[in-house]
């Protein structure tokens, strides 16, 4: 296997970059991905001398080599315990950023207490304590939040009752009648 990633290595160093034809030209052309040409008169597309290589299917890596990392190993994504749980030698977790804090948390802990890596964060214990703080920010804003609610509903409440005794003292009060003209 390190021979094969040595290969990979040196291969990928003599590889030359694949650039979009005529992205000298044009700078939006330079700054996208690969497309192979398709003129009718494209010099590069003939492969003529003096042109920039095409991709084939020569300048591959390796097929045992595909989708592994620099090391050897392969992501793999997880989504619960089970999938982590279920994780070969050669494989190194990864969790989604969809997932939220609440699962990654779990996630994070159990990976640490089966010792697996976990390509997308390097220390774990660093992001356990990270989210565990922010967890802790956010109980002590909602306790606030809710002492503040409850302390203007008690001193809202006395007012309440102060205000409804005159709206009914106007209520008993007759009205002026209006004049008619004659």
């Amino acid at each position: 296997m390190k021979e094969l990633l040595n290969y990979k290595i040196m291969k990928k160093k003599k590889n030359p970059k694949f650039m979009r034809q005529e992205f000298n030209k044009r700078i939006r052309l330079s700054r996208s991905s690969w497309r192979k040409p398709k003129g009718v008169d494209s010099k590069m597309r003939e492969q003529r001398g003096g042109h920039r290589p095409i991709v084939k299917i020569g300048y591959g890596t390796p097929r045992i080599l595909r989708g592994r990392l620099s090391d050897g190993s392969i992501e793999k994504r997880i989504y619960n315990k089970d999938d982590l749980n279920s994780l070969n030698k050669d494989e190194i977790a990864l969790i989604p950023r969809t997932i939220g804090n609440k699962l990654r948390l779990v996630l994070l802990k159990e990976a640490q207490k089966l010792k697996i890596k976990v390509s997308n964060f390097k220390n774990i214990e660093n992001k356990i304590k990270e989210i565990e703080d922010e967890y802790k920010l956010r109980k002590e804003k909602r306790t606030n939040l809710k002492s503040k609610k409850n302390s203007k509903l008690k001193e809202s409440k006395p007012k309440a009752e102060k205000k409804e005794k005159p709206k009914a003292e106007k209520k008993e009060k007759p009205k002026a009648e209006k004049k008619e003209k004659p």
